[in-house]
Parts: C-alpha cells; sequence; structure tokens
C-alpha cells in the first residue's frame, strides 16, 4: 500500500508506511520440523517474531521511537544468532520503515541503499523478479525524500517506474500486471510530488493526469483482490486532489 501523499506535497510530510508486512515469516509446520530444523532455531524465530510484533504494535500506537527500539533489539539479536541470519534482510527493513517514521529519515537511508545493493540480480533480471528491485528503488526514494533530498528521490523514483513497467511486460498473471500498473501509477505520484517540491509544477502535471486513468483501470478491475483496488481507490483520489492543486498554482 502506498501512503497518502497529498499531505507531502503540501510540505507537511505525514508519517510513511513503507509496504511492509506486520506478519511474521511462517513458522515451519511439524512435517519439516520433523526434517530437521531444530527446536533452537524454533525458539529464536519465537522470540524474533515477539520482539518484531512489539514494535509493529508501538508503531501503530504512534510511538515511533518506541518501535525503533524494538526493531534495534531484533536487530541485535539476528546479529548474534547466526540461525536467524535470513532474518536479516527482513529486520533491517522493518527498522529503516521506524526511522523514517519517527523523523529519522537520515538514518534509514543508509539501510534502503544496502537492501537495493543486495538486489542487484534482481535489478538485473529479465523476468518478473525485476520488480522487487522496483520496491528497493523505491523505499530508497521515499526515504530520501523524507530526509529533503528530492533530486535524489526523483531519480530513484524514475527508476522505479522503469523496473515496474519491465515487470508487467514480463509476467502472465493478469492480478501481477495490474499491481504492477498501479504501482507504476502510484510512482508517478511520487515523482510527481518530488518535482512540485523542486518547482517543476509543469513537469509535474503531466504524470498524474497520465497516473488517474491508470488508477482508474485498477480500481474498477472486478478480477483482481479488493484489496489491490482499493488501495488504488485511494491513491485515485489522491491523484484527483493533488492535480486540482497543481492546476492552481
Amino acid at each position: 500500500m502506498r501512503t497518502s501523499f497529498f499531505l507531502i506535497a503540501l510540505g507537511l510530510f505525514p508519517f510513511l508506511t513503507l509496504a511492509q508486512s506486520d506478519q511474521p515469516v511462517q513458522r515451519k509446520d511439524s512435517v519439516t520440523v520433523s526434517a530437521g530444523i531444530p527446536k533452537e532455531q524454533l525458539a529464536l524465530e519465537d522470540q524474533l517474531n515477539e520482539i518484531i510484533a512489539k514494535g509493529n504494535q508501538a508503531l501503530r500506537s504512534g510511538d515511533a521511537a518506541n518501535a525503533v527500539k524494538q526493531y534495534e533489539n531484533a536487530l541485535d539479536l539476528v546479529q548474534r544468532q547466526p540461525l536467524l541470519a535470513e532474518r536479516k534482510n527482513y529486520v533491517l527493513e522493518k527498522l529503516a520503515n521506524g526511522f523514517v517514521q519517527s523523523n529519522r529519515a537520515k538514518d534509514a537511508v543508509p539501510i534502503y541503499s544496502q537492501l537495493l545493493a543486495e538486489r542487484k540480480r534482481d535489478c538485473e533480471s529479465e523476468l518478473a523478479a525485476v520488480s522487487n528491485c522496483a520496491d528497493a528503488q523505491y523505499k530508497l526514494g521515499m526515504a530520501k525524500m523524507h530526509a529533503g533530498d528530492f533530486q535524489g528521490a526523483l531519480d530513484l523514483l524514475r527508476d522505479a517506474k522503469g523496473n515496474y513497467a519491465k515487470a508487467e511486460k514480463l509476467s502472465d498473471s493478469h492480478e501481477f500486471v495490474m499491481i504492477e500498473v498501479k504501482e507504476q501509477a502510484q510512482t508517478d505520484l511520487w515523482t510527481a510530488v518530488a518535482l512540485f517540491q523542486l518547482g517543476k509544477i509543469a513537469e509535474a502535471t503531466p504524470l498524474v493526469e497520465a497516473a488517474i486513468p491508470q488508477l482508474t483501470r485498477v480500481q474498477s478491475d472486478g478480477s483482481i483482490n479488493v484489496g489491490i483496488r482499493d488501495d488504488a481507490g485511494r491513491s485515485l483520489q489522491d491523484a484527483q486532489t493533488f492535480l486540482k492543486r497543481l492546476k492552481a498554482q
């Protein structure tokens, strides 16, 4: 889900949630456990999930500083326990999002930069997995925007848009295609916000105008998940409001 962007265009910078799930990684079922997953690892997974859950709850309650503390505790646990090595990037993304929401976007930028660097294979992919690269570019771009680096954000968002478009062409799943259409439109809206902040209203306006029919197309597609349609609908309302502001300049 993309956060409502209109307030940021007004210079108010609302808290940003970077499309992270509160759901922990699903633990192994009994068959897998009996096949050799050590009880120690399961216990550590449960411990980590509990810490992450506390951070998620703090974030939902508006206590971003406490959320960051919990995510830092989670990162410390992952770094101390080799059995949790595969969870490191998951925890880093939680921490980076916590930094953004606690008005510490500059602390989030190096984390998102690291996560993007680790997506090098996806960024070079000729498969739909290039969408993973686009997600990483998008999140880094958003962190830079909240840190006040609008030009840096602009470059990353444009790269993300290109990779979402590439993923759309490479997929044979209709629902995935519609997700990529939605994400291209939403990324265009944020690109327009960056341009707005840089005083380039003439460049921002056509991006918003082009995003509106894309979001309308996704919202009206009854064959896809309702959550995708609802997300597109919220962005559509934002786009229409933002376009009015742009044209009033």
